[in-house]
C-alpha cells in the first residue's frame, strides 16, 4: 500500500509544475490565438483600444455598458478578468478609486497604463470631487489618450509597433476631423444659448472646448449627495434664464433633472453618453458616434 501511495506522490510531483506552467501561459502571456488581452476600466477606453489594436489585440472593459464608474462595485470575476489581461488600462484623475484594490487581488505582474499621463485635469473651483476626470470630453484629449494606449501596447508587443502606430495616426485623423465637426456644428447655436444642464458635472471640458456654460445638478462624481438647495438653484436658474431643455444621462438616475423639468416647464432635450458609450453594434457604442449623438442632441434642442 506504501509503495502505491509513494508512486502516486511522485506523479502528482511531476505533473504539477507543468500544469503550473500552463496555468501561467495562459493567465500571464498572450493567447493561444496570439491576441493580446487587455483590461479597461471603461468602455470609452476600451473602445479607443479596440482602434488601435484592432485584430492584434482582446479588449474588454470592467465597467460595462450603462455601468457608472463613480459608483462601480467590483463583482467577484472582475479580479479573475484582470488575472487574464497582458496589460490594463485606467483613466485616472481619481476615476476608478476601486481598480487598485482589483489589480492587487488578480494576483501576478502587468502594467497598468494612465491614458491621462500627460494632461492637466480641470479643478472645482469648490473643490468638491477634484480633479474632474471626464477629459474625454475635449475631443484633443482624447489624442493623448490614444498616444499612452499605442505606447502600453508597443511595450508588451514590440513585434507589432508599426501595426500600432499605423492605427494610431488613422485614429487621430478621425478625431481631428470629430473636433472639426463638433466646432463647425455647435455654431448653429447662438452663444447666448449655449448653456448646457445635465443630471452630474461630466461636460466640463466639453464646455472649455466647445463654448458652453456647464451646469450639473450633482458634482464631478456622481457619488455627491444632492441637497435640496442644489435642486432649488438649478430650478431657479433655469426659469431666469428661461432654458428650454435639460439633459439626462446614460448612466445616471435622471428623476431628479426630470423632476426639474417639470417645475420649470424645460423639456428633456435628449438622453446624453457621459461614461459610458452605447451599445455594441450601434454607432453611439463607439466614443465616436456617442460623441456625435450627444452634440446632435444638444444642438437640436438648444438652436
Amino acid at each position: 500500500m506504501n509503495k502505491i501511495i509513494t508512486k502516486i506522490f511522485t506523479a502528482v510531483l511531476l505533473v504539477l509544475p507543468v500544469l503550473l506552467l500552463m496555468s501561467c501561459g495562459e493567465n500571464n502571456g498572450i493567447k493561444k490565438s496570439g491576441k493580446i488581452v487587455a483590461v479597461s476600466s471603461i468602455t470609452i477606453i476600451n473602445d479607443i483600444v479596440k482602434n488601435i489594436g484592432k485584430d492584434k489585440v482582446e479588449a474588454i472593459s470592467i465597467c460595462e455598458v450603462g455601468i457608472d464608474p463613480h459608483t462601480y462595485k467590483s463583482k467577484p470575476s472582475d479580479p479573475r478578468t484582470i488575472s487574464s489581461a497582458n496589460i490594463v488600462f485606467i483613466n485616472g484623475f481619481t476615476l476608478e478609486h476601486w481598480i487598485e484594490e482589483m489589480v492587487h487581488n488578480a494576483g501576478g505582474s502587468r502594467p497598468v497604463i494612465t491614458v491621462t499621463k500627460g494632461l492637466t485635469p480641470m479643478t472645482d473651483e469648490k473643490g468638491f470631487g477634484d480633479p474632474d476626470p471626464h477629459a474625454w470630453f475635449d475631443v484633443k484629449n482624447v489624442k493623448t489618450y490614444a498616444d499612452n494606449i499605442t505606447e502600453g501596447l508597443v511595450s508588451i508587443d514590440k513585434a507589432n509597433e508599426a501595426f500600432y502606430r499605423k492605427n494610431l495616426e488613422e485614429y487621430k485623423a478621425k478625431l481631428d476631423e470629430l473636433d472639426k465637426w463638433i466646432l463647425t456644428t455647435v455654431e448653429q447655436v447662438p452663444k447666448e444659448k449655449r448653456i448646457l444642464i445635465t443630471s452630474h458635472d461630466a461636460f466640463r471640458y466639453f464646455g472649455r472646448a466647445y463654448g458652453f456654460d456647464v451646469k450639473g445638478l450633482q458634482g464631478i462624481s456622481t457619488e455627491a449627495k444632492v441637497q435640496t438647495e442644489d435642486v432649488k438653484n438649478l430650478i431657479d436658474l433655469v426659469k431666469q434664464r428661461q432654458l428650454k431643455s435639460v439633459f439626462i444621462e446614460t448612466s445616471v438616475n435622471p428623476k431628479l433633472l426630470e423632476e426639474i423639468s417639470r417645475e420649470t416647464g424645460a423639456k428633456v432635450g435628449g438622453v446624453l453618453f457621459s461614461d459610458s458609450v452605447g451599445n455594441d453594434g450601434t454607432e453611439e457604442g463607439t466614443y465616436i458616434g456617442a460623441v456625435r449623438h450627444n452634440v446632435n442632441a444638444v444642438v437640436n434642442a438648444l438652436k
